[in-house]
């Protein structure tokens, strides 16, 4: 069965990955400050890492299906964004270009509903898998940009080409999806619950993490970290109320 769910995926991935990048959509916020998105597909991928690789919470890897389509951040929310919508920016390293930063996850709920007040439209943060699959985007490889970390710099601001700071969103290149830095800048919120052995269950549809717990997930490594970090499977957690200058977030908008 492990075998059939693994095979689903690949066959799953390939053709994620044959169909490039996928429709978008725009929110104007007011005063000229949009919000883009990009409609993520269906399908199935494999979650996690091998057992030889990444850290023991990253196993054991395993086919998760998302279930239906959904529109995700082009871009991590900028510090223009998130004042356009809240009148404050708490960033540390300002611009209005780079990546609000220094936001609890407990803010983040606050910053959806005024969104979703000001706009009409309902958002939340990705769940875990959510993140992990659109990161992927239909790749199979520790990076969106393959195996080896070499490449990293195109894709990523990390410890070794930050300068030790955020930097404009959209300046390195995309994934396969068109979505710009899901390795670094920031790391990203996510909706779930942090749990060391979430992926002991095996195969799942739409995981959504335990109910409860002291840490929600955050994930794609910030602009501090090493590329080992950046890994599309690589875990990481704050307390709900933690706010740090390497995390932000990146939105779901729902239909």
């Amino acid at each position: 069965m492990r075998r059939l769910c693994a095979l689903l995926a690949a066959l799953a991935a390939l053709a994620a990955r044959a169909a490039g990048p996928a429709p978008a959509a725009t929110l104007e916020l007011g005063g000229g400050v949009r919000m883009e998105f990009v409609l993520i597909p269906a399908g199935t991928f494999e979650m996690g890492s091998p057992e030889n690789l990444g850290g023991d919470d990253e196993s054991p890897r395993h086919a998760v299906t998302i279930s239906r389509s959904f529109y995700l951040g082009k871009y991590e929310v900028t510090q223009e964004q998130w004042q356009a919508v809240t009148g404050a920016n708490p960033s540390h390293f300002r611009g209005a270009g780079r990546p609000v930063e220094s936001v609890s996850w407990n803010d983040c709920q606050k910053f959806l509903a005024q969104l979703a007040a000001r706009t009409g439209r309902r958002f939340r943060l990705p769940t875990e898998a959510q993140w992990e699959y659109a990161c992927r985007a239909g790749t199979d490889t520790p990076w969106s940009f393959g195996a080896q970390d070499e490449r990293a710099g195109d894709y990523a601001w990390c410890g070794a080409n930050s300068g030790g700071a955020t930097h404009r969103v959209g300046a390195k290149r995309p994934n396969p999806w068109g979505l710009y830095d899901m390795h670094g800048n920031v790391a990203e919120w996510c909706a779930d619950v942090y749990a060391k052995h979430t992926y002991d269950g095996g195969a799942a549809t739409d995981p959504a993490g335990p109910a409860r717990g002291p840490s929600m997930v955050c994930r794609g490594g910030a602009w501090g970290d090493d590329s080992d970090m950046l890994r599309c499977a690589y875990r990481n957690c704050d307390g709900p109320g933690g706010a740090t200058a390497g995390i932000g977030l990146r939105c779901v908008m729902l239909p």
